[in-house]
């Protein structure tokens, strides 16, 4: 009886905490794969959460037991109209609480000089702490925003000396880009010292690249501006100051444009920086072209050279497309976003080319095709769920052509059979829209 009873009180046991255990582990990977490597857009910073947004990534601790009876009031009373006076002394223990933090970021932008000066009494000598707090970071932002030109001073030097170590935390590093933005730029020659030597260890960690896409990003946006305000001296300063970053990715452009954080370092460089700068990192990826195209993260960087390069670098893309074959690369999840970039990006001939590589035939067997031939490549891209978006790219952007009425003929006399297939039945419904317009929607490359 008492082994009978031991056993039910054991199962009782796992049912009960089973759940638990559950929840826990959802806790711990359930935000997985919110990231992708090319960045989208993302992806592209790695700050979605500045400004004191949605601070939901730490839970709130149970009980708050090593809480102020300040803090707990504070957090309680909502209805009470708070101001940074009345938690003189405390302002620390409330930039590291979630509330805390946004109502002191708040009172920074819509308060006056007496409660700044509050806040930055008590927040300098601990901003060795708060910098790298999940909550405390944003107070140091904000400091950095809107902080006179003393207090901007004042942080700049607690980060003399600690810029490499900041940038590889995951809160330091948001410290250190709104730093490159709101720093002077002679201030920030010093700081960016410590980057010498240092750029592919900073490059390859999952939080120093996203300084170095900053440093790329906030010089060139300042030579720029120099160079509008016709001070072209500044600009070409600028511009030299992170020269030391372009060339360390020059000389490993190719393994870069492979990596998961590198390939955004290139981006950001084909983006921001001057002609010949961007020409040289053009003329080092175009010996990779072909490695690139399908890579899991080089087909961003190809991408980006569609987008920002010059005529003969589409032109090599082109090449590579025709000689591998355009079925084959459009069926493929990474390679068919290369080819719809390059039918946006290229120009009327390279989109005519492109038109002319699906209306070759195949013999690959296909039951679209009625009468026991070859099938045109284009029957066989529609039925497939990558290479169909390549077909309504070319719809949309092939100039009026020989080309395009044969490849709409094509696809109007097989329209019937394409409607039992998944994918095709997009292009169906295109041609459905097309069907009495007399041009496609065309841009200045055409």
């Amino acid at each position: 009886q008492q082994q009978q009873q031991q056993q039910q009180q054991q199962r009782h046991t796992q049912q009960h905490h089973a759940p638990q255990q559950q929840h826990g582990s959802h806790q711990q990977y359930g935000r997985g794969g919110r990231e992708k490597g090319g960045g989208g857009a993302l992806a592209a910073n790695g700050r979605s959460r500045r400004g004191g947004g949605n601070h939901s990534r730490r839970p709130e601790p149970k009980g708050h037991s090593s809480s102020s009876p300040l803090l707990e009031d504070f957090r309680t009373n909502k209805s009470r109209q708070w101001t940074v006076p009345q938690i003189e002394g405390h302002i620390v223990e409330f930039c590291q609480d979630q509330n805390g933090s946004r109502f002191i970021q708040q009172r920074l932008e819509l308060g006056d000089r007496l409660e700044q000066d509050i806040v930055v009494r008590e927040v300098l000598p601990s901003i060795r702490r708060l910098r790298n707090d999940v909550f405390g970071n944003y107070v140091v932002q904000k400091l950095l925003d809107f902080g006179t030109p003393q207090v901007r001073c004042s942080i700049r030097d607690t980060l003399e000396g600690e810029m490499l170590q900041l940038s590889l935390q995951m809160y330091g590093c948001r410290v250190v880009q709104k730093a490159l933005e709101a720093l002077p730029e002679d201030d920030l020659t010093r700081l960016l010292a410590e980057f010498h030597h240092n750029v592919l260890s900073c490059i390859h960690d999952q939080n120093g690249n996203h300084v170095i896409q900053k440093c790329i990003e906030v010089f060139n946006s300042r030579a720029k501006a120099a160079a509008a305000r016709g001070d072209l001296e500044v600009a070409h300063r600028s511009q030299e100051r992170i020269d030391f970053i372009i060339n360390d990715v020059l000389v490993n452009a190719t393994t870069l444009s492979c990596h998961p954080f590198g390939c955004r370092v290139l981006q950001r460089i084909l983006e921001h920086c001057d002609d010949s700068r961007k020409n040289k990192l053009l003329d080092e990826a175009m010996k990779s072209h072909r490695r690139l195209l399908d890579d899991q993260y080089g087909n961003y960087v190809i991408q980006h050279v569609l987008q920002y390069g010059r005529v003969q670098d589409r032109d090599s893309i082109l090449a590579i497309v025709v000689e591998n074959g355009l079925l084959g690369l459009s069926r493929q999840k990474f390679a068919s976003n290369v080819v719809e970039k390059l039918l946006k990006y290229g120009n009327g001939p390279q989109r005519k080319a492109i038109a002319r590589e699906m209306l070759k035939t195949t013999n690959e067997s296909s039951s679209v095709n009625l009468e026991g031939g070859d099938t045109s490549v284009v029957l066989l891209m529609v039925r497939d769920a990558y290479a169909n978006y390549v077909v309504q790219t070319t719809l949309d952007v092939v100039p009026i052509s020989e080309e395009r009425t044969m490849l709409l003929k094509e696809l109007n006399r097989h329209s019937e059979e394409l409607r039992n297939y998944t994918f095709a039945k997009h292009i169906v419904a295109k041609l459905t829209a097309l069907d009495g317009s007399t041009s496609p929607n065309e841009n200045v490359n055409s």
